[in-house]
C-alpha cells in the first residue's frame, strides 16, 4: 500500500507547476478583494459572503481549468484549500457558498461519473473548515502567531485524509482511487496547499496589523493628548454625521467655556485643566441635572484649551422650556465648580445652538463662528442659531423691539395668575414677556434679555415693564387686599442708583398702592453687595413693596439673599416641581419650604401642570403656586375675568 501511494505521490510531483499557478491565482483574489474592501474591517460580517464568492468562483474557473482531468484519476485542482478555507474564514455562510459553487463547477465540466463521491469529499471538508471557525473567530487577525497558522495546516491535512478516507469506508471509490487521491493530497498539501495557506494568513494578518496601525493613528488624530477626551476634528466628523442621519430628533450643540481658566492653572499647576475637563465631561454625561440625562445621549469632545463641547439629542433650544434646561446646566455645572475646587473657583460660560438646519458643508464655519461668538461675549449662557449671518439681522430686530418698547412703555407682556392652592382663590399674578418676531415665531424671553443685556438695555427695558405693570394696576378694580401684580428685575436694575425711589415715585403719582407690587429678584444675576443695591432694598421695603425672591436654590447665594432682604415670599422654579416623584427633589422643596418660614415668607412653587403634583404639595404644606394646571399667562383682560369668575 505504502509503495502505491509513494507511486501516485511521485507521479503528481510532475503537476505541481499547474497546482502553483492556481494557488498564486488563489492568493492574488484575495488581496484584490482586500484592496477592493479597505473600507471594510476584515472582521465584519459582511466578509464570510465575500471569502464565499472569492473562493467559491476560484472553484467553479479551476474546475473548468482542470476539466480534461475530472474523470481521470490525476486531478491537478486545489479544491480541498478552497473549501476548507471558505469554512475557516467565512462560517457556514461562505463555506456553504463555496460548498454549491464547487459542487455546480464539479457537475457541470466533470459530469455525473464519481459526482457522489466527489459531493461527501466536499462536504466533509467544507464541515471541517465551518467547524474550525469556531476557534478561529475567538482569535483577531492581528494576532494571529505561527503557531496558529501551523494548527491549521494540520487541520487542513487532517481534514483532506479524512475526507477521502470516508469516501472509501462507504464504498464510493475504489482502492486504485483513495490511493492515488491519499498520494496526491499528500504531495500537494505539502508543496502547495500549505504554503498557500500560510502566505494567506501573512496576508491576512498583515493587512489586520496595517488596519490597526491606521486606526490607532487615526484615533490618535482625532483625541486630545493631554485629556484623552475626543477632539474638535472628532466633533466636527460627529456632527457631519449627524447631519447625514434623516431623524427627526432635533440636536444641540453646547460649548462650556472656563473664563479665568489661566488664573485657576497658575494657582493649582499647569496640568490642572488636563485633570480637570476630564471630570467635568463625567460630570455632564452622568450627572443628573435635568437637562443631560440618558434620553438625551451626550457626547462630550474637547473643542479647544478653554472649551468642552457637547453633542445633545431631543434637545429644541428655540422651545423656552429647553433654553431653560440649558440655563440649569449651567447652575449645575458652576455648582460642581465650586464643590469640586478648593482654590479659584473655575467660572463657566455657555453658548448652544440647534444643529437641525446646519449642512455638512459648513459644520467647519459654524463651529468656527460658534466659538467666536462665545467668546465675544459677557453673558453666562447664549443660545446662538445655526447662521450667524441670521443671527446678526434677527439680534438687531428684537433691538429695535426693545428700543421701541423702552419708549412706548408698552412691552408685550402677559399675567400667570397666582393661586391659594387648596382653595383655587387667585391672589395675584405674574408679568411674563411673551414677544413674537416678524414671521409670528414665538422669541424666547431668555433671548430677548440676552439681546437687552448686550445692548446695556436691560435696565431700562425692565422699568419699561415696571410701567406697564403698575398701570395695569391703575386699571384692575375691585381687588382684594392680597391681590398683587409681579415684575421680575434683575441685578442691573438694583444696581442703578435712585431705582427704588423711582418706583416709588411712580406708584404714588398713578395713585397706586405700594403693596399692591411685587418684585421678584431674579436669583440667575447676582446681586452686587454696594450700598446702592442696600439702600434701594430699603426704600422699596420702607414704601410697602412686596419683595419676592425668584427661582431660589438655583441661582446665586440663595440663602446669604434671603438673610440679607425680608422678602415676603420665596419662588420654587417649574425645574424642580416637575420632579416631585423623586425623594431628593421633594426633601430639597421641602428644605426650600422651611428656609422660607424661618425668616417670615410664604413659599410659592411654579410649574404645577398635575392634580398628583397639587396633592403632594398640599400634604407638604405649601399653601400658593402657579402652573398650566390652574392657568397659561393670559391678557390683562383675561386676567381680569378670571379674577371676576373666581
Amino acid at each position: 500500500m505504502m509503495e502505491l501511494i509513494a507511486a501516485q505521490a511521485a507521479a503528481s510531483a510532475a503537476e505541481l507547476p499547474f497546482l502553483l499557478l492556481q494557488a498564486a491565482a488563489v492568493v492574488g483574489m484575495v488581496s484584490v478583494l482586500i484592496l477592493l474592501r479597505r473600507n471594510i474591517a476584515l472582521e465584519d460580517p459582511r466578509y464570510k459572503i465575500y471569502y464565499g464568492i472569492v473562493f467559491g468562483m476560484a472553484g467553479f474557473l479551476l474546475a473548468m481549468l482542470v476539466s480534461e482531468f475530472i474523470k481521470l484519476p490525476s486531478k491537478p485542482y486545489i479544491r480541498t484549500e478552497l473549501l476548507f478555507l471558505a469554512g475557516l474564514l467565512g462560517s457556514w455562510q461562505g463555506g456553504l457558498i463555496t460548498l454549491v459553487l464547487v459542487a455546480l463547477g464539479r457537475y457541470v465540466f466533470g459530469g455525473p461519473a464519481l459526482f457522489v463521491a466527489a459531493l461527501q469529499d466536499m462536504v466533509v471538508i467544507s464541515a471541517c473548515g465551518i467547524a474550525m471557525y469556531g476557534w478561529m473567530r475567538n482569535r483577531r487577525l492581528a494576532d494571529i502567531g505561527n503557531r496558529d497558522i501551523l494548527i491549521v495546516c494540520a487541520a487542513r491535512f487532517l481534514t483532506a485524509l479524512l475526507a477521502i478516507t470516508i469516501s472509501f469506508a462507504l464504498g464510493l471509490i475504489d482502492q486504485a482511487l483513495f490511493v492515488s487521491a491519499l498520494g496526491r493530497r499528500t504531495v500537494g498539501a505539502a508543496s502547495i496547499g500549505l504554503p498557500m495557506i500560510v502566505c494567506l494568513f501573512i496576508l491576512l494578518r498583515s493587512e489586520a496589523r496595517g488596519r490597526e496601525e491606521a486606526r490607532k493613528r487615526e484615533e490618535a488624530a482625532r483625541t486630545d493628548s493631554l485629556t484623552g477626551l475626543p477632539n474638535r476634528r472628532a466633533l466636527k466628523d460627529h456632527v457631519e454625521t449627524v447631519m447625514r442621519q434623516e431623524s427627526a430628533v432635533p440636536h444641540a450643540l453646547v460649548l462650556i467655556e472656563i473664563v479665568n481658566i489661566a488664573d485657576v492653572a497658575a494657582c493649582e499647576g499647569e496640568d490642572w485643566s488636563d485633570l480637570f475637563w476630564p471630570r467635568l465631561a463625567r460630570e455632564i454625561c452622568d450627572g443628573d441635572y435635568g437637562v443631560l440625562c440618558d434620553t438625551n445621549a451626550p457626547c462630550s469632545f474637547m473643542f479647544g484649551d478653554t472649551t468642552l463641547a457637547v453633542v445633545m439629542q431631543a434637545i429644541s433650544l428655540e422651545k423656552s422650556e429647553s433654553t431653560k434646561l440649558i440655563m440649569r446646566l449651567h447652575e449645575g455645572l458652576s455648582t460642581f465648580c465650586r464643590s469640586a475646587e478648593a482654590g479659584p473657583v473655575p467660572h463657566l460660560k455657555i453658548g448652544a445652538a440647534n444643529l437641525d438646519k446646519l449642512s455638512q458643508r459648513n459644520v467647519a464655519s459654524f463651529l468656527r463662528h460658534l466659538s467666536l461668538a462665545l467668546k465675544g461675549s459677557d453673558h453666562p449662557v447664549q443660545i446662538f442659531p445655526f447662521s450667524f449671518a441670521e443671527k446678526a439681522t434677527r439680534d438687531e430686530a428684537v433691538r429695535q423691539m426693545l428700543v421701541n418698547w423702552i419708549k412706548t412703555g408698552r412691552p408685550p407682556i402677559c399675567y400667570q395668575p397666582k393661586f391659594e392652592i387648596r382653595n383655587r382663590r387667585m391672589i395675584g399674578a405674574e408679568a411674563l414677556l411673551r414677544a413674537v418676531d416678524a414671521r409670528g415665531q414665538a422669541l424666547s424671553p431668555y433671548y430677548v434679555l440676552e439681546i437687552a443685556e448686550r445692548h446695556r438695555l436691560l435696565a431700562d427695558f425692565e422699568w419699561s415693564t415696571i410701567e406697564a405693570v403698575t398701570n395695569d394696576l391703575r386699571d384692575l378694580h375691585g381687588l382684594e387686599a392680597d391681590f398683587h401684580l409681579a415684575v421680575n428685575i434683575s441685578a442691573s436694575s438694583f444696581a442703578t442708583v435712585h431705582f427704588a425711589d423711582r418706583v416709588v415715585a411712580l406708584l404714588q403719582d398713578i395713585a397706586v398702592p405700594a403693596h399692591r407690587l411685587s418684585i421678584e429678584v431674579t436669583e440667575m444675576s447676582k446681586i452686587p453687595t454696594t450700598d446702592v443695591v442696600q439702600q434701594n432694598f430699603d426704600a422699596l421695603i420702607a414704601a410697602g413693596v412686596r419683595l419676592a425672591l425668584d427661582d431660589f436654590g438655583t441661582g446665586y447665594a440663595a440663602l446669604t439673599l434671603l438673610a440679607r432682604f425680608p422678602f415676603e415670599e420665596v419662588k420654587i422654579d417649574h425645574w424642580m416641581t416637575s420632579r416631585l416623584d423623586q425623594s431628593r427633589f421633594r426633601d430639597a422643596i421641602a428644605l426650600a419650604f422651611e428656609s422660607a418660614e424661618r425668616y417670615g415668607a410664604k413659599l410659592v412653587t411654579e410649574g404645577i401642570e398635575t392634580e398628583e403634583q397639587s396633592r403632594l404639595l398640599m400634604q407638604m404644606g405649601i399653601r400658593f403656586g402657579q402652573g398650566y394646571l390652574y392657568s397659561p399667562a393670559v391678557p390683562l383682560a383675561r386676567l381680569q375675568s378670571r379674577r371676576a369668575c373666581a
